[in-house]
């Protein structure tokens, strides 16, 4: 059999074009140099990267770790921003369905009533769907509102510690202050 050698590590990522330089500035910081880069031929805002880095090199198992860290930090924070308002639309979405529920019930017993308490039960429900309307606008922006401090919060964390992993991994390399 033969003795193959590594020469060197090869990694590719595709990223978000507006990110594209600050992950080559980061993956510097690992060891790694660019090898290549290329558009997407679908997505024109995706860039894919190939970087080599030499296969053996000092402190590379803390690299790696550091590495590992940095990835789960850094798409932890792409799905936050990306995700924030989800849970807010959500449950507006919900509670805005209720009320046109509502409103077109209202409507409908409105349109086929033969008696006042008919008429005035459908009015009712109407004036109760708009009130559902108007409350989904309400709680979809304060869940929004409780959504971003949180994750401020949290992504705040996470990019102290991305610097923090970026100086330690920048320290092994010698490839001076990544963060």
């Amino acid at each position: 059999m033969a003795d193959y050698k590594f020469e060197d590590d090869k990694l590719s990522v595709a990223v978000k074009a507006d990110g594209a330089q600050e992950i080559k500035e980061s993956y510097a910081a690992f060891g790694w140099r660019i090898a290549s880069e290329r558009a997407d031929g679908r997505c024109p805002d995706i860039v894919h990267m190939d970087f080599v880095r030499e296969h053996k090199i000092a402190g590379k198992d803390r690299l790696q770790l550091l590495q590992v860290r940095f990835e789960v930090a850094v798409n932890f924070l792409g799905k936050a921003a990306h995700r924030l308002y989800v849970r807010a639309a959500v449950i507006g979405a919900l509670i805005a369905l209720i009320g046109a529920a509502l409103i077109v019930y209202g409507a409908v017993v409105m349109a086929y009533s033969t008696t006042a308490f008919y008429m005035a039960s459908g009015a009712g429900a109407i004036c109760a769907g708009v009130i559902f309307a108007v409350l989904a606008y309400f709680t979809a922006g304060k869940v929004y509102s409780s959504d971003k401090l949180k994750y401020g919060a949290i992504a705040a964390v996470l990019r102290d510690n991305v610097r923090d992993i970026l100086r330690e991994a920048a320290l092994i390399t010698g490839a001076g202050d990544a963060g």
